[in-house]
């Protein structure tokens, strides 16, 4: 509707004339054109709002099951290993290395981590890379 609002004449259409085309009267269709042209803001307008609200249920509807992990300063965790970049890689290579202990809170889901030995790690890890590691 946004990009023609016209609806598509079968080829076959134009040179055996049926009902709908002996019907047609090319003024009305002007004036139609010219109309829908004026009111093609308010389509647009009416399309960006349903978009807006399918965007709003969609974000509901997954923050649903979104379980957010939160650790404690001194907790131990595993971190991803394809985060960090670091070891082997492939299909049988592993998925987590730790332990590791939260060094500090960065922010909300952001941790800054250190070893078992306490060797700071450099950067901060947010928390959908890291798990729980119960000794």
């Amino acid at each position: 509707m946004l990009a023609y609002r016209e609806e598509v004449v079968v080829h076959v259409e134009i040179f055996h004339s049926s009902p709908r085309i002996q019907a047609c009267n090319a003024k009305e269709n002007e004036e139609g054109q010219g109309i829908a042209l004026d009111l093609i803001d308010e389509v647009r307008d009416a399309a960006h709002a349903k978009i807006v609200e399918y965007q709003k249920e969609a974000f509901f509807y997954y923050n649903l099951r979104v379980k957010e992990r939160f650790f404690k300063q001194g907790e131990s965790v595993l971190r991803k290993v394809e985060a960090s970049e670091v070891g082997q890689k492939g299909k049988l290579a592993l998925n987590w290395e730790g332990p590791y202990k939260v060094n500090s809170v960065h922010r909300r889901g952001t941790y800054k981590l250190e070893t078992m030995e306490g060797e700071k790690i450099p950067r901060t890890w947010h928390a959908q890379n890291l798990k729980a590691y119960y000794l």
